[in-house]
């Protein structure tokens, strides 16, 4: 029942999708750190749309190859390793993403702690993480599935799940400050919501259905923006009070969709169009169906007017002409070419 995102990252239009809205969150000229680049594909839209220098780190050795045309250093290294990112020891970047990334990692939390030392005080983490609380999961749990996929929330080579508040916590026992969480998003209609319900004898009133179609059970993925917290020049005078300062903020929820729809217009405009796109196409299929429905019918009506002809008399006697004929011509030919 999960569905990995299919929108095309590369259409500016769509908003809907993990690697549209972090580059979004990308300003002009910075110098990004992009670990999990893959082959590069957000690379590309950092370079087009940011003019970012783009340092990637992959780990599949023939996907960082690839990334080499979008990225201007790649480095191939397992991010799992202690001793991964020392190559890069002398840098300081101005954001780092994580796109669809901790959820692969037996430690992620030892890999945000290795992030401080290349960030700067300005500096932020991007990262886009899935939602294991989605509503697909949540009523796949009610019937008692939990199957992996291919791909997907239940992919099934990640280590990690989250949800929006397991996620918060490990960001804040790593000491991070969050800037801002936002998501993208899959609604599931209330149809199929139902059909899962009556499976379990719970009948689809519409409070239930409402619970889920709320934020947290529609984001499909977390987007979330953080950075190193602000040290208060207080500090140095109450230091316990200067802990209280630094502590993240733990307040960010996430936006209801009734405050989304403008955010999402452009998303919803161009499912209209291709819905209207497929729509005509649904009825061009139709009257070609009908089409070849009457040409089978004449094709019937032929063959049935043909096999009353070949059952007639005068047929037959011109067939039996027609074999004499064939046979006494070729005798003549054999007299020709043989004496």
């Amino acid at each position: 029942m999960n569905q990995t995102e299919a929108a095309d990252p590369t259409d500016p239009v769509d908003h809907n999708h993990s690697h549209t809205q972090i580059v979004s969150r990308i300003p002009q000229y910075a110098q990004v750190l992009e670990l999990g680049c893959a082959t590069g594909e957000m690379s590309r839209m950092m370079k087009r749309n940011c003019q970012a220098q783009v340092f990637g780190v992959e780990k599949d050795p023939q996907s960082a190859w690839q990334a080499q045309r979008h990225c201007d250093y790649v480095f191939t290294e397992d991010l799992d390793d202690a001793e991964s990112l020392s190559a890069l020891q002398f840098e300081k970047f101005d954001v780092i993403t994580l796109v669809d990334v901790i959820e692969h990692l037996q430690r992620p939390e030892a890999l945000l702690e290795r992030l401080k030392p290349l960030m700067m005080a300005e500096s932020t983490i991007l990262l886009s993480v899935p939602n294991v609380a989605h509503a697909s999961v949540r009523l796949e749990l009610l019937t008692g599935d939990f199957s992996y996929e291919d791909a997907g929330i239940l992919d099934s080579t990640h280590l990690k799940f989250f949800t929006l508040k397991s996620l918060k916590s490990m960001l804040a026992r790593c000491g991070f400050v969050i800037n801002e969480i936002d998501y993208t998003w899959h609604d599931i209609p209330d149809s199929v919501i139902s059909r899962y319900l009556r499976q379990v004898g719970i009948e689809a009133t519409p409070h239930i259905l409402d619970y889920f179609h709320q934020p947290e059970a529609i984001a499909y993925q977390f987007i979330v923006s953080v950075s190193l917290p602000k040290i208060s020049p207080e500090k140095n005078r109450d230091d316990s009070e200067g802990e209280d300062k630094m502590m993240p903020s733990m307040d960010h929820n996430l936006k209801p969709m009734a405050a989304s729809w403008q955010t999402w217009g452009q998303v919803f405009g161009n499912l209209q169009q291709k819905e209207q796109i497929i729509h005509g196409l649904e009825l061009q299929m139709e009257s070609c169906r009908e089409e070849m429905a009457r040409l089978n019918e004449d094709v019937k009506l032929k063959s049935e007017e043909l096999d009353r002809v070949y059952a007639t008399r005068s047929w037959q006697m011109l067939r039996r002409v027609a074999g004499i004929w064939r046979g006494g011509k070729n005798g003549v030919q054999g007299g020709l070419t043989h004496h």
